[in-house]
């Protein structure tokens, strides 16, 4: 009688511990828990590829890698055709833009809207054609550029390039900046077809050459560990550039850019800078 007892109560003890111990790992989930409604591992056919690389030697467009990154937000500058008239200045801001420009002494020119036969995308609402910069400080040639974008390049010149100009030896004043695209309508790059450049809307232009009152101009060119005070100027103006202007590129950026600054106002969501 004892020993039937015992047996019984070893029994009940044992009974809550084995309906804790797991199932067999070649058990299957049981019906009302269909694979994936746990937490889990993902399916193989749920896996996200794998990142494609580039191909050797391919370097990215750094405004076609911006697009990818702006692809799902708004633009804060509608861009409906007319592109230019989107971009035209409200009358009291270009009126502040141009006594910006006189108070600092821009020589320029203002002429009648600017448009283009074969692109109703490209033009000026209101060009200026500046031919100098600054008081003697040239534009050679003459650009013809939006009133915001003659303002960004005044304020670089003056609060940047000037003065680290004056640190440079037997070269005197700074006396002039030769240019190699301000207004025109083409794609990117010169490319056939894509985006319009920001030349087409008079927003950008193309510094090649610092001249000086002085000795021989300061030509923008790749200029990694020369060791010169002629790189540590063009390293300083193309760094100084991207507190005025919303793009800057040159040498390094890529190929199409190696022999000179693109500068550019161009309007981007929550103010981003690209410069390169």
């Amino acid at each position: 009688m004892r020993g039937w007892r015992l047996t019984l109560a070893l029994s009940c003890l044992a009974a809550p511990l084995l309906a804790q111990q797991p199932p067999p790992e070649s058990s299957a989930l049981p019906p009302d828990r269909p694979y994936g409604t746990e937490p889990g591992p993902v399916p193989p056919e749920q896996s996200a590829p794998p990142p494609a690389l580039p191909e050797a030697g391919a370097r990215p467009d750094p405004e076609a890698r911006l697009d990818e990154l702006e692809k799902d937000k708004p633009e804060e500058m509608p861009r409906t055709p007319p592109v230019h008239q989107a971009l035209a200045e409200d009358p009291a801001d270009l009126q502040s833009c141009l006594a910006t420009l006189d108070e600092m002494g821009v020589s320029y020119e203002r002429s009648a809207a600017r448009t283009d036969p074969e692109d109703s995308d490209c033009g000026i609402v209101n060009p200026l054609t500046v031919t100098e910069i600054l008081p003697g400080v040239s534009l050679s040639p003459a650009a013809e550029l939006r009133c915001e974008t003659a303002r960004a390049m005044a304020t670089w010149v003056r609060d940047i390039v000037q003065p680290a100009a004056g640190r440079l030896d037997e070269r005197g004043a700074l006396a002039g900046l030769e240019q190699g695209s301000g207004y025109i309508c083409r794609r990117r790059n010169n490319a056939p077809e894509g985006k319009l450049s920001e030349h087409s809307f008079g927003n950008a232009i193309d510094v090649m050459a610092f001249r000086f009152a002085e000795g021989e101009p300061i030509r923008v060119e790749p200029r990694e560990r020369e060791g010169t005070l002629a790189e540590a100027f063009q390293r300083t103006a193309r760094a100084g550039a991207c507190l005025y202007f919303t793009t800057v590129l040159g040498p390094g950026t890529d190929a199409a850019h190696a022999d000179h600054l693109h500068l550019d106002v161009k309007q981007r969501r929550g103010g981003f800078r690209l410069c390169q």
